[in-house]
């Protein structure tokens, strides 16, 4: 017996479908690709706007947005995304690593063509000869941008298969893959009050909105909350001072906070008052994600969110095969890369 069937509309295009196909599913089979990358309900690039229809959400809705790809069509429905920039692998190399804090690195990276990104989105990074990691692209810290370079900022983990490696095996002239971009917690063009909070390296992509919102959408309400787990994590006193020159508040925390300069508390505590007219973004550990989405919905905000989940590393026969193999390679071509 064939599957029932419905029609689904997606950013005004109507196609076929079958119930119980998942959003993106129903998307490739019209050949409408809605922007997606893990599929597994963490990266949040596919939330979609319902707009109408009967979806069941799998428990992800939030206000009228639903992940693509864990939502399923029970019939007829009409749904919407904000454009993005393509998805494409683009060729790059290494072009220069400096500390910025005792752990904390800035990763320059050259590209061979411009790599479009919307300011809080990240990409895929490969070091040739090590596996994929994600980065959020940033504005530098002292503004100095250049063109066709990407900025990172990356925190190393000792006895990490990547971070660890940055400056020593991983040098100027290393080969890198880029992939992207990804991301739903992107800049949108709005004059809604902005509330940017981050933890650790979630700072990168608040610190691009922050600047593209400052710059580009005059006027806008803007307030950012940066935590770290302790003062000496606080890398971002240059993106700081330049903030406070134009008159943008901006409130520093750590656990081992002084109460003055840097204030000893989580970011999602330092919160105050939400309206439904806020637009919140969230970047960094999972659990300062979580605790900021239940807030911002809690008050009809709008949320959008940018987990940094840390990468398994492998271990025992996996690892020992990953060097060898690292030890043996060569530079790659990506017949898909620029």
């Amino acid at each position: 017996m064939s599957k029932s069937t419905c029609t689904v509309t997606i950013n005004g295009k109507a196609i076929k479908a079958n119930v119980g196909d998942t959003l993106i599913d129903a998307g490739l089979g019209g050949r409408l690709v809605i922007p997606h990358d893990c599929c597994s309900g963490q990266c949040e690039t596919c939330r979609v706007r319902v707009l109408s229809g009967q979806i069941d959400d799998m428990g992800t809705r939030e206000k009228d947005t639903v992940l693509g790809c864990l939502s399923v069509l029970e019939g007829d429905a009409e749904i919407a995304y904000d454009p993005v920039p393509l998805v494409k692998t683009t060729k790059g190399t290494v072009e220069s690593i400096r500390p910025i804090k005792d752990g904390y690195l800035e990763v320059r990276v050259k590209t061979v063509r411009p790599v479009p990104w919307l300011p809080g989105q990240y990409l895929r990074a490969t070091f040739a000869g090590y596996p994929p990691r994600d980065y959020s692209p940033t504005t530098p810290l002292n503004l100095d941008a250049e063109e066709n370079v990407l900025v990172f900022h990356i925190k190393v983990y000792p006895d990490s298969i990547v971070s660890s490696k940055l400056g020593t095996e991983i040098a100027k002239g290393h080969a890198v893959k880029l992939r992207g971009p990804f991301g739903n917690a992107f800049l949108r063009r709005q004059q809604n009050p902005i509330l940017l909070t981050s933890t650790g390296t979630g700072f990168a992509p608040i610190w691009s909105i922050a600047v593209a919102a400052s710059l580009g959408q005059t006027g806008r309400e803007i307030r950012i909350i940066a935590g770290s787990r302790t003062r000496d994590g606080i890398y971002m006193r240059d993106a700081v001072r330049w903030l406070q020159g134009r008159g943008i508040p901006i409130t520093l925390t750590a656990g081992d906070g002084d109460d003055e300069t840097v204030r000893k508390a989580r970011p999602h505590e330092l919160v105050g008052q939400l309206t439904p007219d806020h637009v919140v973004y969230s970047a960094g550990a999972p659990s300062h994600v979580d605790a900021m989405r239940e807030i911002a919905l809690g008050a009809g905000a709008t949320f959008y969110a940018d987990p940094f989940f840390v990468a398994e590393e492998e271990s025992g026969l996996l690892a020992l095969a990953g060097n060898l193999i690292r030890k043996a390679s060569a530079p790659f071509t990506s017949a898909s890369a620029g």
